[in-house]
């Protein structure tokens, strides 16, 4: 009876009497080392486009290994048997790496990501990311250079309150005050503000009282 082979990892299932005398080379070789890849093996290629992993009965190939390692091109498509495996996806490819069974759900990997991804046959998922951090707070951030970055208190403070031109002026001695802008510099101010000190009040109540006064004097004359 010749051997036959296990669905997700390929390994060789030697039949009752078959190798005599090499049988252990066979279970060394199809199905110890193999077993060592699917748990800690890694394959390494660059992609650019798109791949289909190699896949090999009773052999060493590309798809049985743990980790996928792209380490550089554009990006691209990864083909991936259609069995039940997880692998963990180093992408150092300038662009995404998507990977597939050929139909279902594909797990995608941004430019830099390193990840899991979990396939069932005929999709791969993607590990999720929680946003309940249940009051544990995010550590030794870098600056942030895209609109999506996430900043610490430290860079928002410095680039809120910096003392520089165009920027807001900083917070040290004005406990108690406003910020005020004249349209081009902002300062703080007291906020006790006197009606005499708003913009323009003073000439306001003037053109005023000049119209009542012509009103008055107009109605005088009418009678």
């Amino acid at each position: 009876m010749p051997s036959s082979y296990s669905s997700s990892f390929r390994l060789n299932y030697q039949a009752p009497g078959d190798n005599l005398n090499t049988w252990g080379t066979i279970l060394n070789n199809g199905v110890f080392q193999l077993l060592e890849d699917a748990v800690a093996g890694m394959a390494s290629f660059t992609l650019s486009g798109p791949k289909v992993l190699t896949s090999t009965n009773g052999a060493t190939d590309e798809a049985r290994c743990a980790v996928l390692n792209v380490t550089g091109g554009t990006g691209g498509t990864i083909t991936a048997p259609s069995v039940k495996k997880v692998y963990l996806v180093r992408n150092a490819s300038s662009g995404p790496v998507i990977i597939t069974t050929g139909s279902g759900v594909t797990a995608t990997f941004s430019a830099g990501e390193v990840g899991f991804c979990a396939g069932d046959g005929t999709n791969f998922y993607r590990t999720t990311v929680t946003t309940n951090f249940g009051g544990v707070t995010l550590t030794n951030l870098g600056a942030p250079t895209a609109n999506t970055d996430a900043a610490t208190k430290g860079y928002v403070d410095g680039v809120a309150f910096a003392m520089a031109a165009g920027s807001l002026p900083g917070q040290t001695g004005n406990a108690g005050k406003s910020l005020v802008t004249d349209g081009s510099n902002a300062s703080w101010q007291d906020p006790s503000i006197t009606i005499a000190q708003i913009t323009d009040y003073a000439s306001d109540q003037a053109a005023k009282t000049d119209t009542a006064t012509k009103l008055a004097i107009a109605f005088a004359a009418a009678l």
